[in-house]
């Protein structure tokens, strides 16, 4: 190979890099079913409403209520991919090719965040960017029509941009520039709010306030009429479905009313745990708890490494690490998604670490032992998420929670079509389900709160919720499809003196019910 050839290959590394992740991500997508994690159902329902012509709104509720749950961001990707490939279910294939697209994309960001911020030469930040990409965690988010992998497309080059003119004396365009790039990012994921205080923090210690300012200024307005928005059509919906269906602030704000702060503390707990069982299982997979614990030591280490090189080097990315994995803990919901999120940005800074522990060289013997310990664990780490990684392969884990959930809520989808008429209305907790599968307006049976997190909701619960719902909307089914606490409230709903529901029918995993009108 000639000296220029070799030359071209290590400029395309980041590109080349793309290339094989889009190839990987293309060779796993399937065809299973949207909805199955509800979150993905949704998402398909507002592309649907917005490639339609009929605004923002969920289509499969009564009265088609004003979407105010997940910012458009998305939904818009996922309605002129609907305008290119109409045909539901067939355009599912569409959204989860645009998905390998994005990872790919955000394999090029990596390579290039990688390389620009920390110095990697370019091959070895392609690799990086190969290994952070193809993991079991940003393969399992690519093969769901869900919006994790479009925001880190975003994110990365965003930060890109953002290192660049906090470190310069930018144009007020340039600030603007980036005020559009960090609002667009949090219209894709509210999580993007961390970035924009990030940047106007980078500003204000750098005495740059006029830029903080016009930042700010840019930000708000583009974000506003999102806001304006929700605020506007929030409390539309029976209480029962506020949680999954309109604002998450005003989600999380009832919590607080209810518990106070209490509620952050035990959510702290819960979240910190919760994690770092996930990051022991990632690292020291199916060793010993004292392996674990080593394991997770170094692994804090070489990420406080990492941030503290972030620190110089890209402050920005080193405080929207620390602000959004803020926001994750202190949320009372599981935090395993939200970090897949940011998992490339997290493998860098590990990468960092380690790159940082080899080029120390310690005259104290006690320093020496500090780093031949951390490179022993980073070599731990380096072992067992590979082993992880080849037995999720083998297991094709990315599409476990599919595979499960679709055998669980096939029974459903074909008694609905069978045994429903075309202006029914189903509640279930699987409502976008039988309306995209089924053809049937559908309404949730259960209500989610912050409490969920930490517990199931009690028979006394879901039956409150039930009736909240069955209050507000003419239901013609209301159908059970797990052995949960909504199934004995809809069993003593049914038993009492005065029934409010009749058992109607069973399926091979629940029971159908009819409401009795009152």
């Amino acid at each position: 190979m000639t000296v220029r050839a070799a030359d071209r290959l290590e400029r395309a590394a980041p590109w080349l890099a793309g290339a094989l992740v889009l190839a990987i991500g293309l060779a796993i997508v399937d065809q299973m079913p949207v909805g199955i994690v509800h979150d993905d159902g949704l998402y398909v329902i507002l592309a649907k409403s917005l490639a339609t012509g009929q605004g923002f709104r969920w289509l499969q509720v009564p009265g088609h209520p004003a979407a105010t749950h997940f910012p458009p961001g998305y939904p818009l990707v996922l309605a002129l991919l609907w305008l290119i490939g109409p045909a539901f279910p067939a355009n599912i294939v569409l959204f989860k090719i645009a998905n390998a697209v994005f990872l790919a994309l955000a394999a090029v960001g990596t390579a290039l965040f990688a390389e620009r911020r920390f110095g990697f030469d370019r091959r070895a930040a392609a690799l990086l960017a190969v290994l952070a990409c193809v993991g079991i965690p940003t393969l399992a988010l690519s093969t769901l029509v869900m919006s994790e992998v479009f925001f880190l497309a975003m994110l990365l080059p965003t930060l890109l941009l953002a290192e660049r003119i906090v470190e310069s004396k930018a144009r007020v365009a340039d600030v603007l520039l980036l005020a559009c790039a960090a609002a667009a990012t949090t219209l894709v994921r509210t999580h993007g709010i961390a970035l924009v205080g990030a940047v106007i923090v980078v500003f204000a210690l750098r005495a740059r306030f006029r830029d903080a300012a016009v930042f700010g200024a840019g930000t708000l307005a583009l974000l506003a009429p999102w806001q304006l928005w929700a605020r506007a059509h929030q409390g539309v919906l029976p209480l029962a479905m506020r949680g999954n269906y309109e604002s998450y602030s005003e989600w999380f704000a009832a919590g607080l009313r209810s518990d106070g702060p209490r509620l952050i503390a035990r959510t702290v707990q819960r979240t910190s745990a919760e994690l770092v069982n996930m990051f022991a299982i990632f690292s020291a997979p199916s060793l010993p708890a004292a392996v674990r614990l080593v394991a997770l030591i170094a692994l804090a280490v070489l990420a406080i490494i990492g941030l503290r090189v972030a620190a110089h080097r890209a402050p920005v990315s080193a405080l929207f690490t620390i602000g959004y994995v803020a926001i994750v803990i202190v949320w009372p919901f599981n935090p395993a998604r939200f970090i897949w999120a940011i998992w490339p940005l997290l493998f860098v800074l590990v990468a960092v670490g380690i790159r940082e522990a080899l080029m120390w060289r310690p005259v104290l013997s006690l320093h020496r032992l500090a780093r031949l310990g951390t490179l022993a664990g980073a070599l731990l780490i380096g072992i067992g998420y590979a082993r992880y990684t080849v037995r999720g392969y083998r297991g094709r884990w990315w599409s476990s929670i599919a595979r499960q959930q679709t055998m669980l809520l096939a029974p459903l989808v074909a008694w609905t079509r069978t045994h429903t008429a075309p202006g029914d209305v189903v509640a279930s907790s699987a409502e976008p389900v039988v309306y995209l599968y089924g053809g049937r307006a559908a309404v949730s049976a259960s209500a989610f709160t912050v409490h969920n997190y930490f517990r199931p909701p009690s028979v006394a619960e879901s039956e409150a919720a039930l009736r909240n719902i069955l209050g507000a909307y003419h239901v013609s089914v209301v159908a059970v499809v797990a052995a949960d606490s909504l199934l004995v409230a809809a069993r003593q709903m049914a038993s009492e003196a005065s029934p409010e529901l009749v058992l109607r029918d069973s399926l091979a995993n629940g029971l159908v019910f009819t409401p009795v009108p009152q």
